[in-house]
């Protein structure tokens, strides 16, 4: 049996790209590592705001939290082939011309650490490269966490021999509802020692909405439907069909 480690080297962190917008999670074979990796950061904060007023117990200022600000930045070597070269080229190409996503230089990135995986949509603000003559070339990113449908993801890694994800089960798989009603989803992934993560998506923004933690708030009339995605695998889901009326 082999010995656990207590401990982990940033070679173990891993990330990875997908090149893509905010309404739609990558699927697991769009995902790419980032090639030649030397160091990556990892930066979350909050904005905060002074909520004191003369109702305040004690002299402490009673701050609040407003806003979540994310910042993930790397830089490695530069190859001109083997293995995730083309990613990268791939990858500048992309920040320097960002057609794919209209203009504005957007992918998601994937941060797995041994113990957590951290995803959100980042606009990429910076792609530089550093060409000593009697150096090997080098380059380097910065990005910062924009807006999406999904938020900041957070899960657990998985354990490498965990068991697969074989079905994802929602209750209720109906709902119906009034305009602003809200409704808790509950999900069950099978079997329990595999993967939890899970994903919500609705297909009608305009009709229901539904957050990350499985709150459906119905908008206005009509019908919509809630996905419910593996992370693990997505290509395993269930679905939960809104009425609002």
């Amino acid at each position: 049996m082999p010995c656990n480690k207590t401990k982990y080297v940033g070679r173990d962190v891993v990330l990875e790209y997908a090149i893509g917008c905010g309404d739609t999670l990558p699927a697991t074979a769009d995902w790419k590592v980032f090639g030649s990796l030397r160091t990556k950061e990892f930066n979350l904060s909050w904005d905060t705001t002074d909520g004191t007023d003369a109702d305040s117990v004690g002299a402490l200022r009673e701050n609040l939290a407003t806003f979540q600000s994310l910042s993930i930045s790397g830089d490695g070597v530069c190859k001109a082939s083997g293995a995730g070269a083309q990613n990268l080229i791939d990858l500048t190409k992309h920040v320097a011309n960002p057609v794919a996503t209209d203009g504005q230089p957007k992918a998601w990135l994937r941060m797995t650490f041994p113990d957590l995986t951290f995803t959100a949509l980042m606009l990429i603000s910076n792609m530089s490269r550093s060409a000593p003559y009697d150096n090997v070339v080098t380059y380097s990113m910065e990005s910062s966490a924009t807006a999406s449908d999904f938020g900041l993801i957070v899960e657990d890694t998985p354990d490498a021999d965990a068991a697969d994800v074989v079905s994802v089960t929602a209750y209720p798989d109906t709902l119906t509802m009034a305009a602003n009603d809200t409704r808790q989803l509950a999900v069950a992934v099978e079997p329990t020692d595999a993967p939890q993560g899970i994903t919500y998506e609705s297909d009608d923004v305009n009709v229901a909405t539904v957050t990350q933690n499985g709150v459906v708030t119905a908008i206005a009339t009509g019908s919509a439907v809630i996905t419910i995605k593996s992370t693990s695998n997505t290509a395993i889901t269930d679905t939960v069909a809104v009425t609002v009326s």
